[in-house]
């Protein structure tokens, strides 16, 4: 499995539970885009702390906007992968090396 496909099952997951999103998710969040920016399935160009950062708060908005008894919605959540996917994931996968920390 890919950085890439673990941030996104993540995602899933806590999608699925509408799981509470605090700076302990948020920080593991981080760290599977950090694995997936070294591997470069995720835009190498961003800064993690701020991406996970965003990533989090997506996920909360998301959980916000579903009416609350409602099960998860599918098609909500594939947009929400296509949202994080076209946001995080590069362009082209051929990039120069992480410049965050640098």
């Amino acid at each position: 499995m890919s950085a890439w496909d673990a941030l996104l099952d993540r995602v899933d997951v806590i999608a699925d539970a509408r799981a509470d999103v605090d700076d302990a998710v948020q920080a593991e969040l981080t760290e599977l885009l950090v694995g997936a920016m070294r591997d470069g399935t995720a835009d190498r160009e961003l800064d993690p702390g701020q991406a996970g950062l965003w990533l989090a708060a997506l996920l909360r908005t998301h959980a916000e906007v579903q009416d609350e008894g409602e099960e998860r919605s599918d098609d909500a959540l594939s947009m929400l992968r296509v949202i994080i996917t076209r946001w995080l994931h590069p362009g082209r996968l051929d990039q120069a090396p992480p410049t965050f920390g640098t």
